[in-house]
């Protein structure tokens, strides 16, 4: 089913949180059962760079390129955003983008016409003079931020110390990093630029890490409890603002998140780190739960079709508003740090390849995800699941077929 009408979008991106964590937020929960609610929504990697890469811009990692952390959108690709500023929405972002390296503090680059408000912030503890939440709470409250930062930043230093964690901490709610994206973006839902359209994109945090140095040995993170409840309150700042506005009746929410978050320390495929929350509220639909498989390249096409714009042409999602999801779901993890590994999800059913290196075979792991969902027992050398291995690992070659970049136009006759 298509949407004829465009809409004010508001994206509510959150950095690391998966499915399962929704129930334990009060806003989200009630949010997810008034919604168009995909309730198996997976992200193509469980880094956060190449996943945000295909959130953004609809393409598998294949195609797009960021492979794996620190590396940038190439200049090539269209996100979202500049193509809604493009069809004339007013377009504006606060807080977490990462769609390009911001290591040893340095300030994420924006591309030029993306966003006509840009409150950039990686995180509440990332240091670059650029982040417009510590730029706030050195303004509001310089006392608090002496004690979280009583030194200048040093480029070469980006261990975040236990001492400066606990000072974050004990920050009061309305100084946290997520209640400021709340109310920026309370701030920018009552005063719409011109009348026009808008599209909107809260970037909430709630990763461990909190913008500070990853661990190099986890490619996924866990999520820190004080960050989650900060972001719920700011979820519901936000819809009771356009509530308040009256915007809700022409405007289109989404949640999301861009990878998911370690439940436990079975690897970085384990099914918590892929598996994401994914919920639509659009005016006049009525809210359902869907059991569908879905990628998280399929929310770029779906924004475009909320939008009442075409995708760009190089696009490989599918829109989730015209009843025809993909039944699968392909993830891969790329970096120099891990083994390499690509899973695939399909009804029930999951498996993870660990490809060989250095002459050595690959190894394959299979997971029944209705009757083992914490994946404990691997299937993969079971004699009575070996017809189950051989289809998936067909269905795993398809599915990479599928995803593979053919939009060079051929130019020769012959």
């Amino acid at each position: 089913m298509t949407c004829p009408t465009r809409h004010n979008i508001l994206w509510i991106v959150f950095d690391s949180l998966s499915e399962t964590a929704c129930a334990a937020l009060p806003t989200l929960s009630a949010f997810r059962d008034s919604s168009l609610h995909f309730a198996r929504a997976y992200a193509p990697s469980p880094e956060a760079g190449p996943a945000r890469a295909s959130l953004f811009t609809g393409l598998d990692m294949a195609a797009h390129g960021v492979w794996t952390e620190g590396v940038a959108l190439p200049g090539r690709e269209t996100t979202v955003a500049q193509r809604m500023a493009d069809g004339g929405m007013g377009t504006w972002l606060v807080g977490r983008r990462q769609l390009a390296g911001a290591s040893h503090w340095t300030t994420e680059h924006a591309r030029p016409f993306e966003y006509a408000q840009f409150d950039w912030a990686h995180g509440p503890l990332h240091r670059s003079r650029q982040n417009a939440y510590l730029a706030w709470l050195e303004a509001r409250a310089p006392e608090a931020y002496q004690e979280i930062f009583p030194a200048q930043p040093d480029p070469d230093a980006t261990e975040i110390s236990d001492r400066q964690r606990h000072a974050l901490a004990a920050l009061p709610e309305a100084l946290g990093f997520n209640s400021w994206v709340g109310a920026r973006v309370c701030a920018q839902l009552s005063q719409p630029a011109g009348g026009a359209n808008f599209f909107g994109v809260a970037g909430l945090v709630v990763g461990e890490t909190q913008g500070g140095a990853p661990n190099p040995h986890i490619p996924c993170e866990t999520v820190d409890a004080g960050a989650m409840r900060q972001a719920d309150a700011a979820l519901a700042a936000m819809l009771e603002r356009l509530d308040s506005t009256g915007l809700a009746e022409r405007t289109a929410v989404v949640v999301t998140a861009a990878r998911g978050a370690l439940a436990t320390s079975r690897g970085p495929m384990q099914d918590s780190a892929l598996h994401v929350p994914l919920m639509i509220r659009m005016p006049g639909r009525a809210s359902r739960r869907t059991e569908a498989m879905v990628s998280t390249i399929d929310v770029a096409p779906t924004l475009y079709a909320l939008a009442d714009m075409p995708p760009p042409r190089r696009i490989q999602g599918r829109s989730l508003l015209d009843g025809t999801p993909r039944d699968w779901a392909l993830s891969r993890l790329r970096s120099p740090d891990h083994r390499w590994q690509t899973a695939l999800c399909m009804d029930r059913w999951k498996l993870v390849v660990t490809h060989g290196a250095n002459g050595r075979a690959a190894h394959d792991s299979l997971f029944d995800l209705t009757e083992d969902p914490g994946e404990a027992s691997n299937l993969a050398a079971d004699p009575a699941h070996q017809d189950r291995l051989e289809q998936m690992v067909d269905r795993m070659i398809d599915a990479r077929v599928a995803l593979e970049d053919r939009t060079e136009p051929r130019i020769a006759k012959f």
